[in-house]
């Protein structure tokens, strides 16, 4: 299944050129990931996703340090990634919405999350499943 790790509360200043964005969502259950996809519009400057396992360790998902909104794309891993119930996945992101952004829509602009391109979005985006156990379904 598609879940989506988000944050629909920002508000990004006219003229910021970092605004920093967070989310997280903690697996209940023995979980499978598939595929990891950031998701922002124009403003997008930057996104990471990875987990905190519940013995403390980090697991590193993906780190795109130069997002582009033509890159919209899904990373599927060779080998589903498993997260134990009480994994917390975080997504880091930020924005540049100054005029230094050759494709900001308008850098005079307060930017809140919103469906058209123009506005903005912050989606962490996982293809999920139920983990397996030994000795199959």
């Amino acid at each position: 299944r598609n879940h989506w790790v988000m944050n629909t509360s920002f508000e990004i200043p006219a003229g910021d050129s970092n605004h920093e964005a967070r989310a997280s969502y903690t697996f209940p259950k023995d979980t499978d990931i598939y595929i990891v996809a950031p998701h922002m519009h124009y403003r997008g400057k930057d996104m990471k996703m990875w987990l905190e396992m519940p013995d403390g360790s980090i697991r590193h998902l993906i780190d795109v340090p130069s997002y582009d909104f033509n890159w919209q794309t899904f990373y599927e891993f060779q080998e589903p990634v498993r997260a134990p119930a009480g994994t917390t996945i975080q997504v880091l992101g930020h924005w540049d919405n100054s005029a230094e952004n050759a494709a900001n829509p308008d850098p005079t602009k307060t930017v809140v999350f919103g469906p058209e391109s123009y506005d903005e979005m912050f989606i962490g985006i996982i293809d999920i499943a139920d983990a397996l156990t030994a000795g199959g379904l």
